[in-house]
């Protein structure tokens, strides 16, 4: 089990003629005596205690994957799928980075494709990790690795089992003539049992695209009433699998590996049988969803139940809740980026984001759970001062954030930098956001508006020609926040941040590296990154 060993039990809770060896049976003694002792009035309730930063030191979704596999070598197979993960501990895949990698490891999860961010290159890494140290087999297989904790309530919604709210509005936040798409989607929570505090997310099941479902069942000639009976033991028509249960985006292995194997032509079949082996280094035009690989293999017809098998099954989306409870009650606001690109010959379209755009329409219901977040929250001193960065859709938690500072009457300054595309169409919640800065709930707001100039200016650039006053924040005890992309903004977000600790604080690079990891380690650093 490598690195999951709990602190062993005084008082052995496994007798001694109970079927496991002493090593399996110590690690069990362990394991119920610190399930015991998080039942004890005043113990922690996390499934995962807290772990020092730096046993983990790949736990950051702004390095590359070969970068996290690098820092991992050496470690125990469970540590090595854990570098292998999105590093978001964002809950889309049921468990957190560290738990989804030991149930994987120890054999009680199959499925390695569960990780949304880290997509297929985190299953080929999964994939080839496995093939080095198989799951184990026996008593060491039990499934004692906890999923992501759900609200405490017993009745409350969950990732498998959520609530049903509904839509009531899904209004546009770009102005005519912009060239993205950004909507404020609101949904009723009434009868759902859910409550949320802002920083929270919210877990979405959307539903596919009703057209695409019916052009790949007329591709297999199929009614779509036919029966099958999912991995999970459910039956149901297969053309209801296709929109609710499988992932239509994303061909894998299997999905290749079925294909190849009903492939009437031999070039077809060797063609797929290489994208089973390795989808990216296949020749080739590449693959991009489901519909595509039908498309290409024309003579590629398997029956469709066996189809709807070899899909990966369909996974919740997160978004961050850009409201208050105590300015909109009994409601959630989701800020969604629709998806929509021309690739070759055809369109494509993001399958959540067009979920809330085109397909559904006012009172329809809607599968969501809540997500509390693990390290993304409001100060518990509301007189502490914080900093906001969050371009584009990572405005979402810091609209909730100023709502509720303002609600409470938190005497803590508010200081947000945002960022988008050009200011007359992409200054979203604009209205508000300035109600704000006039009613001096902000204290001080920087707009980075990139295309509105000849040269690109982003959020990173706003907080460098800040540095002095944003410095003196941070040593008056501000928390600094960011929200959006991980792989870009955020990490030159986190490298501007420490060029300012190193100017301002007159440090060395290594000593403004550790001067942010002591602002990780205080919570005053917290990162929603996807």
């Amino acid at each position: 089990m490598g690195d999951m060993t709990p602190p062993v039990s005084p008082t052995p809770l496994v007798p001694e003629t109970a079927p496991f060896t002493p090593a399996q049976r110590a690690w069990l003694n362990g394991f119920f005596a610190g399930l015991l002792a998080a039942q004890q009035p005043g113990s922690a309730t996390a499934a995962v205690p807290a772990e020092p930063p730096e046993d983990f030191p790949w736990h950051d979704p702004a390095l590359a994957l070969e970068e996290r596999m690098k820092l991992a070598e050496g470690r125990p197979p469970a540590l090595r799928m854990m570098a292998a993960m999105g590093q978001l501990d964002c809950g889309q895949c049921g468990y957190l980075c560290r738990t989804y990698s030991e149930a994987i490891a120890t054999g009680s999860e199959k499925d390695l494709a569960r990780c949304v961010p880290g997509g297929k290159a985190t299953a080929k890494m999964l994939k080839a990790l496995v093939a080095e140290a198989p799951p184990a087999r026996g008593p060491e297989a039990l499934r004692v690795i906890e999923p992501v904790l759900q609200p405490s309530e017993k009745s409350a919604p969950t990732r498998d089992q959520p609530a049903l709210a509904w839509l009531l509005r899904s209004e546009p936040l770009n102005r005519p003539g912009a060239e993205k798409q950004t909507q404020n989607v609101v949904l009723s929570l009434a009868g759902t049992g859910l409550s949320y505090r802002p920083g929270d997310s919210l877990g979405v099941w959307p539903v596919n695209c009703g057209e695409e479902v019916e052009l790949i069942l007329a591709i297999l000639r199929a009614k779509g009433s036919e029966p099958v009976t999912l991995p999970d033991g459910r039956s149901m028509a297969v053309r209801e699998a296709l929109a609710r249960r499988c992932d239509l985006r994303e061909p894998g292995e299997e999905l290749f590996r079925l294909l190849s194997r009903h492939a009437r032509d031999d070039i077809e079949a060797t063609q797929l049988a290489r994208l089973a082996a390795d989808d990216q280094e296949a020749a080739g035009p590449a693959v991009h969803d489901v519909f595509d690989a039908l498309v290409r293999f024309r003579s590629a017809r398997p029956p469709v139940a066996d189809f709807v098998l070899a899909l990966a099954p369909l996974q919740p989306r997160l978004y961050s809740i850009a409201s208050s409870l105590r300015c909109h009650p009994g409601e959630v606001h989701l800020t969604v980026s629709v998806v929509r690109y021309d690739l070759g010959w055809r369109g494509y379209a993001a399958v959540a984001s067009t979920f809330f755009a085109d397909r559904l329409r006012r009172g329809a219901r809607v599968p969501v759970y809540l997500q509390p977040a693990h390290a993304f929250s409001l100060p518990a001193d509301s007189a502490a001062p914080i900093v906001m960065v969050g371009p584009g859709t990572g405005l979402a938690p810091f609209r909730a954030f100023l709502q509720e500072r303002a609600a409470t009457g938190a005497a803590g300054k508010n200081w947000l930098v945002f960022g988008n595309q050009k200011r007359e169409f992409d200054f979203l919640y604009r209205g508000e956001i300035e109600g704000y800065l006039r009613k001096g709930v902000l204290s001080r707001l920087d707009l980075a508006f990139s295309r509105d100039q000849a040269h690109k200016v982003y959020v990173q650039h706003r907080m460098k020609e800040s540095a002095a006053e944003l410095w003196r924040w941070l040593e008056e005890g501000a928390y600094f926040y960011v929200c959006g992309d991980a792989r870009r903004m955020a990490a030159d977000v986190e490298r501007a941040l420490k060029e300012i600790a190193a100017e301002q604080g007159g440090m060395t690079e290594e000593r403004a590296k550790e001067y942010l990891a002591k602002l990780t380690k205080a919570g005053r650093y917290l990162r929603d990154v996807y």
